[in-house]
């Protein structure tokens, strides 16, 4: 079975509450609930993690591409600040999709770079929640490629 791995970073836990106007008023919760959704019709394990701390970040994506799994990727503040991510990434040969909910290269300077996008197969920004519905409809094909590959 196809599994994907849903791993968001600092923040978005407050999804719904902090600064609706950039970032909208669905919560986390409602993401994870629509990706369930599209899981369960796709045939997809899904797993959806949040996490304020970058360590624990490393952890889950660790634990994802050992296993396997796709993912896709909002690491907030993180993806401009952290070469730790990254490096999990490509340690573990994890096939990831980097999301943002805001357009990041509409945003502050110091947001147009992500230390994850180099290692990532693909980035998804500014479409609002529906960027974790694209990554994914991307990731799943990419996912079942791999695996008829490995058959």
């Amino acid at each position: 079975m196809v599994a994907v791995h849903v791993l968001n970073g600092p923040n978005l836990n407050l999804l719904g509450t902090r600064e609706p106007g950039t970032y909208g008023a669905v919560t986390l919760a409602g993401v994870e609930e629509r990706l369930r959704r599209r899981a369960e019709a796709a045939g997809v394990e899904l797993t959806f993690r949040q996490t304020n701390f970058e360590g624990e970040f490393v952890t889950f994506i660790q634990q994802a591409g050992l296993a396997g799994a796709g993912v896709v990727i909002n690491a907030g503040a993180y993806t401009h600040t952290s070469v730790a991510l990254r490096d999990a990434i490509k340690g573990v040969d994890a096939l990831a999709i980097e999301v943002h909910i805001s357009n990041v290269h509409a945003s502050e300077e110091f947001r147009h770079h992500s230390y994850m996008a180099p290692v990532c197969v693909g980035v998804i920004c500014g479409f609002g929640v529906a960027s974790y519905d694209l990554a994914f409809d991307a990731i799943v094909p990419l996912l079942e490629k791999r695996a008829a590959k490995a058959a």
